[in-house]
């Protein structure tokens, strides 16, 4: 606990100071029963953004902070420069990372309350807003369930349960969430490429308008269905 400990005037009574940034290190002190501590003061109050970003860049790279910790001062910043790349320059965080965080506020209130509590997670939440918000409605209730029933699914059972929603929106939330947990589960492998190889599958991708981990499944499962094929006539 050899690190100072970082503190400045308290914004509404300037004979107290406030902890920026070592919270931990306070409390821990505390247990021990310690009365005092290194600290660095800094003379002037700061605003509540500087605050939330000095206390988030700190416990950053000590644990992993609650995901709205995290959520609050990335929107705090995205506020205050406008740019989700200043935001990440600032706290360290990846850019995809500060771009997935900020969209917090277009969540509903339902799906926010999700996410706060821990019962869906951002990802899951950002998927499930962008579902209702490309034309397919759905009442909050099943809002709920969608959220709560694809937390416990894969990425790939996901993807199939939101892309059966869009394409049957009249097809209860429970129908598909059930359909998807029955299937049997994809096996995944790890496929090494040349430079070739790989150049080969891009421009495909882009061709077949489809990512490239779609367009490797397309191209090894025909392969594998010409294989089996060819070898049955064989017999």
């Amino acid at each position: 606990m050899l690190e100072p400990i970082v503190v400045c005037p308290h914004a509404q009574d300037a004979q107290k100071l406030e902890v920026l940034m070592g919270q931990r290190r306070v409390h821990a002190h505390r247990i021990l029963g310690r009365s005092r501590i290194l600290a660095a003061i800094i003379d002037e109050a700061v605003d509540l953004t500087t605050a939330r970003v000095l206390s988030l860049t700190e416990n950053l790279v000590r644990v992993d902070l609650d995901s709205r910790d995290i959520i609050d001062g990335c929107t705090a910043l995205y506020r205050r420069y406008g740019s989700a790349r200043m935001v990440a320059e600032e706290t360290g965080l990846p850019y995809n990372e500060v771009r997935k965080h900020i969209k917090y506020d277009r969540l509903t209130p339902v799906l926010q309350n999700m996410v706060d509590s821990g019962e869906a997670s951002l990802d899951v939440a950002l998927k499930v807003q962008d579902l209702t918000d490309s034309s397919v409605p759905m009442a909050q209730d099943e809002v709920k369930a969608l959220a709560a029933g694809l937390s416990n699914m894969t990425a790939v059972q996901r993807r199939s349960v939101l892309k059966s929603k869009v394409q049957n929106p009249e097809t209860p939330v429970t129908v598909l969430l059930k359909e998807a947990s029955t299937e049997k589960k994809p096996r995944q492998i790890i496929v090494t490429l040349s430079p070739e190889e790989h150049r080969t599958l891009q421009l495909y991708a882009k061709q077949e308008k489809m990512t490239q981990d779609v367009a490797a499944q397309r191209l090894l499962s025909d392969a594998l269905r010409h294989l089996v094929g060819s070898e049955l006539s064989h017999r």
